[in-house]
């Protein structure tokens, strides 16, 4: 028994993809896979965004991701749009519904408000911060375990690292 509608939500790093893989793991086939990039509309969300991304090798081929700008410019989110086309191609391929959708926001309450739509599952990756770090940015898989209206699937940061 797997699920019909499965949100996964992706920062632009190479660890958030790594949830891609895992999504098809517990979908259903021809399951709704929906895959999530939020524009943090305050400046520390932004930037924390852009740390994690940055730790990592780029997830886009384009230099600029994540793009740095206002949460409202509709080049951003074009560019992240056209990213998550890219990196969930395959999965349309492979026989499920997959949609994508941009959205401005607290990065925590916009993915479980989006979870909120009737999704049965969150598969997302952590970053694994540990320390000072963890203090300072937070930790978004935490938020949204703690508020998610459905269950969530965590792939942690090792992980991530082993597919590497």
């Amino acid at each position: 028994m797997g699920y019909d509608r499965v949100l996964v939500p992706l920062d632009g790093s190479k660890f958030a993809e790594i949830a891609l893989e895992h999504a098809i793991k517990v979908a259903n086939m021809g399951a709704n896979i929906h895959v999530l990039s939020v524009m943090a509309q305050d400046a520390i969300s932004e930037i924390a965004s852009m740390v994690s991304a940055a730790a990592q090798p780029p997830a886009s081929d384009d230099p600029n991701w994540p793009p740095i700008s206002r949460p409202d410019d509709p080049r951003a989110a074009h560019a992240r749009e056209d990213y998550l086309r890219r990196v969930s191609d395959w999965l349309s391929q492979a026989g499920y519904d997959v949609t994508v959708e941009v959205r401005p926001g607290n990065v925590i309450e916009t993915i479980v408000s989006v979870a909120k739509d009737g999704f049965d599952v969150i598969v997302m990756a952590t970053h694994g911060r540990t320390g000072l770090a963890r203090v300072a940015l937070g930790s978004v898989a935490e938020g949204v375990l703690h508020r998610s209206p459905c269950p969530v699937l965590i792939i942690p940061a090792r992980s991530a690292q082993a597919h590497s």
